[in-house]
């Protein structure tokens, strides 16, 4: 926007101080720093709208510092908004870093989790594969193909558990009898063998 008059930093300052004239110093600096501090901005990861936005603050900001006397002249009026707009776009730019990597680690732990209950609810069903193919054999090997296979409990504990075997030896030739009919059942049957090594397998 161009404006009729010329304005020095004095006059700036001066008008920015008064309610009556401060709308046309505003108009100045728009006019003549917009350009440079939207360069900056665009420059350095923003866009047009991001150095609408941060200009807004730094004027804003500005004029209360104006207006508050804490604006000593020590540095052109240029080189002050400057300054003012590649502060708060600095901080901005930390801040949405800061929300990038927190929202990539919550992303991760939502991909980790969700992966997790997949790969638990997998290994589920192939459990259940497994058990039922236990089941037909009864509840004594059962029982005992899932204390050693699942629980990987020695025989020492299992006898603890299954009361009824003399002793470790007997247990074994019960494990033993258990997988030879377990392998005469998938043998008689091409599929359910098919199925109880994938089970195995994922399990």
């Amino acid at each position: 926007m161009q404006l009729s008059r010329s304005y020095s930093d004095a006059e700036v300052i001066n008008d920015l101080k008064q309610v009556t004239r401060m709308n046309d110093a505003l108009r100045f600096m728009y006019s003549e720093y917009y350009g440079l501090l939207e360069s900056y901005i665009i420059n350095n990861k923003g866009n047009n709208d991001d150095a609408a936005d941060v200009i807004q603050e730094t004027m804003v900001a500005f004029v209360e510092i104006v207006q508050q006397e804490k604006f000593r002249g020590e540095s052109t009026i240029k080189s002050f908004l400057y300054a003012i707009t590649r502060n708060l776009w600095l901080t901005e730019l930390r801040k949405r870093s800061s929300s990038e990597n927190r929202n990539r680690i919550f992303e991760k732990a939502k991909e980790d989790s969700e992966q997790a209950t997949v790969f638990h609810l997998i290994k589920h069903e192939h459990f259940k594969t497994i058990q039922k193919l236990f089941e037909k054999l009864g509840e004594k090997c059962k029982q005992l193909l899932t204390l050693v296979y699942y629980e990987d409990l020695s025989m020492n504990d299992i006898i603890k558990q299954m009361p009824g075997y003399e002793n470790e030896q007997v247990l074994r030739n019960k494990k033993y009898k258990c997988m030879k009919q377990l392998e005469k059942m998938m043998n008689a049957d091409e599929q359910l063998k098919t199925d109880f090594k994938n089970a195995l397998k994922n399990a």
